[in-house]
């Protein structure tokens, strides 16, 4: 049976990327298991009888530790999240009020639709660091080549708002109602590459997997004098829930990549190429 990402078995029973190379690890914790199995009639083993308080002190400090894992990549999850939100809300907010103040002709709409909806999509690839100004829709002939792609969309917009000041279509303050909503383009950027450039220091994953490694080690150990040769799949279904625990995490705190637990940018975009298109095409 294979269970990797994209599999006809792994997409049936809900196995994402993360969690499908779990089982992995899981399989390993109970062939190890095994050697307690085993070993469980030489005498040192069956001396060896840590008492309740110790299996529930060790399991609090690394239930401590991953819930403080997954809690903090969580937030950076949701966090980028809203920021793809805001960024739908822009866009459609631009181009109402670029629609209704500047009156576009047919032309520009599809110069504005172009730039607006573009600007997601130059973002997506920015973060995913593949990011080329050639593969923005409406600039499939441009000769520029910028370091930061979305910014350069975004001084592309201001020139259109520029020359529509420049020939009296807005005025000043209709000039500050459109710059309202461009500007947090680059603010919506600008966290996005927080996120993507800061992640939570080194030092408590790496804590979190040893304290989750000591705590598979120890605990065939501790569950072979009850519970004999069923330690096997006991231990491959508790290693595969805390496993799968750091897993999310390492995963979910990486919002901006391609697999399951990612976002969806990809739909993101889309939506957002929806909705200016048929706001300023209507």
């Amino acid at each position: 049976m294979v269970l990797g990402r994209g599999s006809p078995v792994a997409q049936k029973v809900g196995f994402t990327a993360a969690l499908s190379r779990v089982w992995y690890w899981a399989l390993v914790a109970g062939a190890y298991s095994v050697l307690p199995v085993l070993m469980g009639t030489t005498p040192w083993v069956e001396r060896f009888d840590p008492a309740s308080t110790v299996d529930a002190v060790i399991g609090l400090i690394l239930g401590l530790f991953l819930m403080f894992r997954i809690n903090r990549a969580y937030e950076r999850w949701w966090e980028a999240r809203s920021l793809w939100g805001k960024l739908v809300n822009v866009s459609r907010n631009l181009a109402i009020k670029a629609k209704v103040l500047a009156e576009p002709d047919g032309m520009e709409r599809r110069r504005l639709t172009s730039l607006i909806a573009g600007y997601s999509q130059a973002l997506k690839d920015h973060l995913r660091g593949d990011a080329v100004l050639q593969n923005v829709p409406g600039f499939d002939n441009a000769e520029d080549n910028p370091k930061h792609v979305p910014g350069y969309v975004v001084e592309q917009l201001y020139g259109v708002f520029a020359a529509w000041r420049s020939t009296k279509r807005v005025s000043d303050s209709d000039l500050w109602l459109l710059d309202q909503e461009a500007r947090e383009f680059l603010e919506v950027a600008g966290g996005c590459e927080k996120i993507n450039n800061t992640l939570m220091s080194q030092s408590f994953p790496s804590l979190s997997r040893h304290a989750l490694v000591l705590y598979l080690l120890y605990l065939p150990w501790s569950l072979v004098g009850d519970s004999g040769v069923f330690t096997i799949p006991l231990m491959i279904v508790v290693a595969y829930f805390v496993v799968a625990a750091e897993g999310i995490a390492h995963y979910v705190e990486r919002p901006f990549g391609r697999e399951d637990d990612h976002l969806d940018l990809e739909s993101i975009c889309a939506g957002i190429d929806a909705s200016v298109t048929e706001i300023l095409e209507r």
